[in-house]
Formats: C-alpha cells, sequence, structure tokens
C-alpha cells in the first residue's frame, strides 16, 4: 500500500526513514524557535514540543511495547493545557481511556482546547493536581499504563505530582516528563537528577539543544 493511501500514525515502522517522516510532520506542527515551521502568532494553537525529542518519545514507547509486549491503553496527562500533545500521542496509541489534569489557569486557546477533546476517550479533571479531591478522583480512575507529567513546572510541584500519581501506575507502565533539561524551569532538571541518583529507575532523555527554546523529555520504567 503506498504512502498516500494510510495514514501516517497508523503505520508506524522502526526505521530512520520513518523517524524522519514523524519528525516532519511535528515540525508543521510547532513554532521555529523550536525547529518548526509554524511563526508564533500569539493564538497558542501549536504544539509545545520538540520535533525530535517527541518523535524520540513516541519510538521509546512503541520500543517497550513492542520489547515487553506491554500495550499502552490508558494514559494519564497530568497538564492537559489545550491538548495539542494529548491529541498526537492519542494518534500513536490509540487508548482506550485517557485522563486529563489541568487547573486551566494559564493562557490557552478555547477553540484548540474544544478540538482536543474530540475523538478521543477522555475524561477532564479541572483542579489542583496537588488536592486531594483530584489524586482521589484520579486514582478511582486508575491504574495507567502511561503518565505524563507537564503540570507546574517548579521543583517542589513536579516532585510532588511524581510522589502523588506513580503510585497509580499499572506494573509494566511509563513515567514521562516534560521539561527535564529546560533552561527556564530548571527544578525539573534538579528533581530528574535526584531520581536518576536514586538508582531505582530505568531511565531516558531526549534532548534536542541547539535551537531558541528547548525542552526536553524523561521516560522512566521503574525496576
Amino acid at each position: 500500500m503506498g504512502h498516500h493511501n494510510k495514514y501516517l500514525y497508523d503505520r508506524f515502522e522502526f526505521t530512520d526513514e520513518y523517524k524522519q517522516e514523524l519528525i516532519e510532520f511535528i515540525r508543521h506542527n510547532t513554532n521555529v524557535e523550536i525547529g518548526g515551521y509554524r511563526m508564533w502568532d500569539g493564538i497558542r494553537t501549536h504544539l509545545m514540543q520538540s520535533p525530535w525529542e517527541l518523535a524520540d518519545f513516541v519510538f521509546a514507547l512503541k520500543k517497550h511495547e513492542n520489547d515487553t509486549g506491554f500495550k499502552i491503553r490508558r494514559f494519564l496527562e497530568v497538564g492537559f493545557s489545550s491538548g495539542q500533545n494529548n491529541s498526537i500521542l492519542n494518534k500513536f496509541f490509540n487508548f482506550d481511556h485517557i485522563v486529563g489534569l489541568d487547573l486551566f489557569n494559564s493562557n490557552t486557546n478555547g477553540s484548540s482546547l474544544q478540538g482536543n477533546m474530540q475523538h478521543k476517550n477522555l475524561v477532564l479533571v479541572t483542579g489542583d493536581s496537588t488536592s486531594k479531591r483530584v489524586i482521589d478522583l484520579v486514582n478511582k480512575m486508575g491504574p495507567y499504563d502511561l503518565i505524563f507529567i507537564d503540570a507546574n513546572h517548579t521543583y517542589e510541584f513536579v516532585k510532588k505530582d511524581f510522589e502523588n500519581f506513580h503510585p497509580f501506575l499499572e506494573k509494566g507502565g511509563v513515567i514521562g516528563f516534560h521539561d527535564i533539561d529546560c533552561p527556564d524551569w530548571i527544578g525539573i532538571n534538579k528533581f530528574w537528577k535526584e531520581l536518576e541518583a536514586s538508582g531505582m529507575y530505568n531511565m531516558q532523555a531526549f534532548v534536542e539543544s541547539g535551537h531558541l527554546l528547548q525542552y526536553g523529555i524523561g521516560m522512566l520504567t521503574i525496576k
């Protein structure tokens, strides 16, 4: 079947050629400061991800499924924002169950948020990720095969989010962190290094430098 007959996310393959195609796809959805093709236009409809880091993360998740036979079906995203990241991951993994968590107190694009709520098995929880109410709700809807932490970016909050939510990870599941090597949020890097030093986790870091904006994605599994 020719490429034009099948969508990129439906024909995943572990090849360099495919990875380049995936990076190019993500570049069209993100802005120039992070290596994409879009101008910052102030309306916040772009994807806030490095194309190279996100492609590496998708590859690593697919490899985890492949190597372990563990299917990633249930996704908790701590920090949903307007959901662009959620939608891209959903295209590649077609989740049975998504819980998105956010305070929705920072600037988001309403139309983008509405668009990224569609065509997925999604429950949105609005509130402080460290509150007992939110943690209890998230627990009731768990466990989760993938947890992505991308909420309040201070050291204290990232630490709390990890400590509060990692108990809801299914055995064999994966935790992702955004901004592990971001000059604007050094607290995340500090916490990431502490997790590394503990020796309790298998950890991978995907960091693409050389752009005006730098984020970094971390991935860990429990030993």
